[in-house]
């Protein structure tokens, strides 16, 4: 970061990590714990004040329970729409008999008259 400025990627990826904490009902403290920082810290990778290393990248990545990748908020490589690539992580977390329900749905969904 050229004179202490932070990058549009360092806040891109802070705002990230911050969002997935929340999400998680994580506290910036446990965040820390986690990885090994202080929630200071935290709150600096989460301003994009400070960039995280590559090695904090997957520790945060780990105890927020994504890959790397997320953190980035990258396009997928095999072209999938955002909503496509949250619908497959949500899938994931299905049992079969939900996810027989759920193809039922968009069965209903998508049946033309």
């Amino acid at each position: 970061m050229a004179n202490g400025t932070a990058t549009e990627v360092d806040v891109q990826i802070g705002g990230t990590i911050r969002d997935r904490r929340a999400a998680l009902g994580m506290t910036q403290a446990e965040l820390g714990k986690a990885i090994g920082v202080t929630f200071q810290q935290v709150q600096k990778y989460e301003r994009g004040v400070n960039r995280v290393s590559a090695a904090a990248l997957l520790k945060v990545a780990d105890a927020l329970k994504c890959s790397v990748a997320d953190l980035y908020d990258d396009p997928d490589p095999n072209g999938r729409s955002p909503s496509e690539r949250a619908i497959l992580k949500l899938w994931a977390k299905l049992n079969e008999p939900e996810r027989e329900a759920v193809v039922a749905m968009i069965r209903e969904f998508t049946r033309k008259e």
